[in-house]
C-alpha cells in the first residue's frame, strides 16, 4: 500500500479526535440558525468578497488555494448552519477539509486572518452585530477543532516519514 495512503488511513482510523457536540452558546446557535436564509441566497458572494479581502490584505496566502473556494466554503458555512445539532454528519467534510488543509501547509495562525476577512465581508454585507457574533464564536470552534485535526494528521505524516 502506498506510505501516503497508509498514512491517511491511520489518520482516519487513530488520529482524530471526534468530539461531536457543538460547545456554543444558545445565542449564538439561535443566530447561526436565523443566518440560514441568508447563506442560502448570499453565501457565495459573501465567501467570494470575503477571499478577495484575504487576499488583499495577505497576497502571500493565494498561493495555498488551487482555485476559487468562495463555492466551498460558502457550502461549508450553511452545512455547519444546518447541522449545528448533528455535526457527526459533517465528519467527513471535516476530515476531507482537514486533509486539504495539510496539504496546503494551512497553520493555526492563518485562521485569524480568515476570520478577520470574513468579519470585514459580513460587515460590508450589513449583516447585524448578534449574527456575526454568532458566526464568530462559532468560527472559532471550527477553527479549534480542524486546528487540532490537523496538528494530528501533521504529525501521523511526520512519524510516518
Amino acid at each position: 500500500m502506498d506510505k501516503l495512503l497508509l498514512t491517511v488511513y491511520v489518520w482516519h482510523r487513530i488520529c482524530i479526535n471526534n468530539d461531536r457536540r457543538c460547545k456554543m452558546s444558545p445565542e449564538a446557535r439561535l443566530n447561526i440558525i436565523k443566518s440560514i436564509p441568508f447563506l442560502q441566497s448570499y453565501g457565495e458572494r459573501l465567501t467570494s468578497r470575503m477571499y478577495e479581502i484575504l487576499f488583499e490584505g495577505n497576497p502571500e496566502l493565494k498561493s495555498m488555494f488551487e482555485s476559487d473556494n468562495s463555492t466551498k466554503l460558502a457550502g461549508a458555512l450553511l452545512a455547519f448552519a444546518q447541522n449545528l445539532e448533528r455535526l457527526n454528519v459533517l465528519e467527513s467534510a471535516l476530515n476531507k477539509m482537514t486533509l486539504s488543509h495539510v496539504k496546503a501547509g494551512v497553520k493555526p495562525e492563518h485562521y485569524e486572518k480568515v476570520w478577520d476577512a470574513l468579519y470585514k465581508a459580513m460587515t460590508e454585507f450589513g449583516i447585524s452585530n448578534e449574527i456575526i457574533e454568532a458566526w464568530k464564536e462559532a468560527y472559532y470552534f471550527l477553527a479549534e477543532l480542524l486546528i487540532k485535526k490537523e496538528e494530528k494528521l501533521y504529525t501521523c505524516l511526520a512519524t510516518s516519514s
